[in-house]
C-alpha cells in the first residue's frame, strides 16, 4: 500500500511522526504553527538562486511554468497564485474555496488557454495537520486573457 498502514494512528503533527508513511528516510515536520512553504527559482546554467517566493504554510500543489513566463501554484491556505517567472513577483492570489494540494495544468480549449486547479481535502496532510480543513475535492477552471505573458497585471479571467 505505498508505505500506508490501514489502520495506522494518525501522528501529533507537533511530534516527530513516522506513523505508517514512507517519505525515503526519517522525517521532522515544523509544528504546524511554525510550518511554512516556500519556492524558489534558480537559473539552471549557473545554479544560482533567482528568486524565492515564501508562503505562509507548506507548499504541497503542483506548480506549473508556462511559456507566457507565467507559474502557476497553490496554497494550503486556499489560494491559487500566479507569479512572474522571471521575477517571482506574485501577479495574481485568487481564493479557491479550499486547501491547494493537487495538481495545477494548464491546457487550450477552443483557442482559450485555461489553468485548472485541485483543492479540498488534501489527503494525508489532513491527517497530520487537521487544522488545514478542507472538504470535498474540487477543480476550479480560470481562463487566461489572451495576453497571457507576465506583463500582463490581470492574467486571469473570472473561474467558470
Amino acid at each position: 500500500m505505498c508505505g500506508f498502514q490501514e489502520g495506522a494512528t494518525p501522528p501529533d503533527p507537533q511530534k516527530e511522526h513516522t506513523h505508517g508513511w514512507y517519505f525515503g528516510g526519517e522525517t521532522k515536520f515544523d509544528p504546524w504553527p511554525a510550518a511554512r512553504g516556500r519556492l524558489t527559482a534558480f537559473d539552471a546554467s549557473t545554479g544560482k538562486e533567482k528568486w524565492r517566493y515564501d508562503a505562509a504554510k507548506p507548499l504541497v500543489a503542483g506548480v506549473t511554468a508556462t511559456e507566457g513566463d507565467l507559474i502557476f501554484t497553490g496554497e494550503l491556505t486556499g489560494d491559487l497564485v500566479a507569479l512572474d517567472a522571471r521575477t517571482g513577483k506574485v501577479l495574481l492570489r485568487s481564493a479557491l474555496g479550499g486547501p491547494a494540494g493537487g495538481g495545477v495544468v494548464t491546457y487550450n480549449a477552443r483557442g482559450v488557454q485555461n489553468v485548472a486547479i485541485v483543492s479540498g481535502f488534501v489527503g494525508v496532510y489532513n491527517m497530520v495537520a487537521p487544522e488545514i480543513g478542507g472538504g470535498n475535492t474540487t477543480v476550479t477552471i480560470f481562463r487566461l486573457k489572451r495576453d497571457q505573458t507576465a506583463e500582463s497585471r490581470s492574467v486571469l479571467n473570472q473561474p467558470r
